[in-house]
């Protein structure tokens, strides 16, 4: 996305998960890469790390200091993260709106938002259809970015 929107050539360089690719890029063996914030927090708090800028949509209160690349220049860039929880196909409604209530009550804690806060992730707790919804547009976008730049799965 960032090569297609910012017309710049980037050497894609496949690791096995977010942990290697850190290792490499503070140890000086690759100049970039895009990680979720709570895996870089720590190395951009000592320095090890300079932050450019953040993916999503708005700044974070991690680093509020840190622009977004839209305020960089790359207008309309954004590449939100998230986490979710997933039942079984078929799982009963009553039981996916009892968990659903629960997460959002979990995730609505002082305490909860502010580990999670100081760790980058700001906790959304919408509802499933929302949920849903989400991983719809998720999908329909990441799939004509991938058919623009011509991904191949290997």
């Amino acid at each position: 996305l960032l090569q297609t929107m910012a017309k710049i050539d980037i050497v894609h360089v496949p690791y096995k998960g977010g942990p290697p690719a850190l290792a490499d890029l503070v140890g000086g063996h690759v100049e970039m890469m895009f990680n979720l914030l709570p895996g870089v927090l720590p190395h951009v708090k000592a320095a090890k790390l300079r932050a450019l800028a953040v993916a999503a949509g708005k700044r974070t209160a991690a680093i509020p200091q840190m622009p977004t690349f839209a305020e960089s220049g790359i207008a309309d860039f954004h590449s939100d993260s998230w986490y979710g929880i997933f039942v079984p196909a078929g799982t009963p409604k009553a039981i996916i709106a009892q968990l659903n209530s629960e997460i959002r009550r979990v995730l609505a804690l002082p305490d909860v938002r502010q580990r999670l806060a100081a760790d980058g992730a700001e906790p959304m707790g919408d509802t499933p259809e929302q949920f849903a919804e989400q991983i719809r547009k998720d999908l329909a976008r990441w799939s004509k970015v991938a058919k623009e730049a011509n991904v191949k799965v290997e």
